[in-house]
């Protein structure tokens, strides 16, 4: 019975594939949410573009939606880039995952909505949070469980996951802030910007300098 339990251990193609496949229709729901305006009646279509324009918020949520699933896509993938094999642990934290990311669409239409109020800007932070936060456990379970590929210097995945916390710090502070003052809140998200990038850099320098050691190291 162990030979079958091992093989399905080391067997991610599928899990990858359902998660993918998630992600891909969470951002295609997210352009569904953007409703086609319509021309009251009496006026002509010359008013469309004031119409238009007047779905900013909307269009507005829907990019910054779209790049927030990406980037989790992003950090996904790079979960299981170093993931060599998983358990159920790792089965249900990644459909956890996938249960926020799934409704990044209905927090999108209720952010786009109410953009201007304290409700609508914490809803949608709470949610991509929470999304956040499960990928980190993710990450800390299958680091904890030793499921990732022998030779990852433990820095490299203390850094990794004080990348993936980077997100859900930055929206659970703009939830304090929307309680005040939801415009500076949304502007708050702007410091995934420069955060993620140092973030990146030094996980990229650590991750360079584990392959360095492994090659000097002598056999």
């Amino acid at each position: 019975m162990s030979l079958p339990f091992r093989l399905d251990s080391l067997e991610t193609d599928r899990l990858l594939a359902l998660s993918d496949g998630v992600i891909a229709i969470a951002i295609t729901l997210l352009v569904l949410e953007i409703t086609v305006p319509e021309i009251p009646p009496g006026s002509t279509v010359a008013i469309l573009p004031e119409l238009v324009a007047e779905q900013w918020h909307e269009f507005f949520g829907y990019v910054l939606s779209f790049l927030t699933i990406g980037l989790y896509w992003v950090l996904h993938r790079r979960v299981f880039v170093h993931i060599e094999r998983h358990d159920r642990g790792v089965l249900w934290l990644n459909l956890v995952f996938l249960l926020f990311v799934a409704f990044i669409p209905y927090a999108t239409g209720v952010f786009s909505e109410y953009p201007n109020t304290a409700f609508g800007v914490s809803f949608y932070a709470v949610v991509l949070a929470l999304t956040g936060l499960s990928l980190t456990l993710l990450w800390g379970y299958a680091s904890r469980k030793q499921l990732i590929e022998e030779g990852l210097a433990s820095r490299t995945v203390e850094i990794q996951a004080i990348r993936f916390l980077v997100s859900p710090v930055v929206f659970l502070g703009s939830v304090v802030i929307a309680q005040f003052n939801p415009t500076l809140a949304i502007f708050s998200w702007l410091l995934l910007i420069p955060l993620n990038a140092v973030f990146e850099s030094r996980l990229v320098a650590s991750i360079e300098d584990s392959l360095t050691e492994s090659q000097t190291r002598p056999q």
